[in-house]
């Protein structure tokens, strides 16, 4: 009763249970010269050059930072996203945070909670990043159009548009089972690669006019899921995949 009468009281941690044990599990597979930090704000780690696109932008903050122990160089960052980030602010909060990283050029790592802690693709993950770092590709998202931006990124990892507007993320279960499916059954047909073509040059529109609407979202979900479960059942697997 006491505390009613203050506005302002300590948290009880600097970061959430659920964050605390993917912040462990980032932990234990760094190898050795790299140590995490969590709750990292944009700022403190990307410097904002006065003639980008971005205004106030790097006022937010990260789940978990990793750099290196002697010099504390920033070499990636984690996001820990639960299902609050299935929101249309969230996905378009979470996309601005995304353009920033990549102009910065510096690796952004997701990891969904509902998937659980999977110790093998953090590690794979986690690696990934930090020799990514070694040799970053920056784009540069302020001098560019939308469009442009989408084709330089998601063209080169062959797209899947829809799922990973509708899932969050083009690393996840779900996802990994669908280009198992495009890469291994698709691409072999001549009708498959009409399908792939016709769907490469359709769903970026529509995800670009209504990926955020929750309508849209909730439509190809109910399809999708339908969808990974027929895969799953043929056979198709919905494991880390590198296509």
């Amino acid at each position: 009763m006491e505390n009613e009468n203050y506005l302002y009281e300590v948290k009880k941690s600097l970061i959430t249970e659920t964050e605390l044990r993917f912040y462990h599990a980032v932990c234990d597979v760094l190898p050795e010269g790299y140590f995490a930090q969590p709750q990292i704000n944009l700022a403190s780690v990307i410097n904002k050059n006065q003639t980008t696109g971005f205004n106030n932008e790097l006022f937010r903050n990260i789940d978990i930072g990793i750099f290196e122990k002697d010099s504390y160089k920033p070499i990636a960052l984690v996001e820990i996203n639960d299902s609050t980030h299935e929101q249309p602010k969230r996905i378009e909060r979470d996309k601005k945070v995304k353009r920033i990283c990549e102009e910065a050029g510096i690796p952004l790592v997701t990891f969904w909670t509902k998937y659980g802690i999977n110790i093998d693709y953090i590690d794979k993950t986690i690696k990934d990043a930090i020799e990514n770092s070694k040799n970053p590709t920056r784009i540069a998202h302020s001098a560019e159009t939308t469009e442009s931006k989408k084709g330089n990124k998601q063209e080169s990892k062959g797209g899947c548009y829809i799922a990973t507007c509708v899932y969050g993320s083009y690393d996840c279960p779900e996802v990994w089972t669908l280009r198992r499916y495009r890469d291994k059954r698709l691409a072999k047909s001549f009708l498959g690669r009409i399908f792939i073509r016709i769907y490469y040059f359709t769903s970026p529109k529509l995800v670009k006019a209504f990926g955020a609407q929750y309508w849209f979202r909730a439509l190809w979900k109910n399809r999708l899921d339908k969808k990974v479960q027929k895969l799953m059942a043929q056979g198709y697997e919905n494991t880390p995949y590198n296509d």
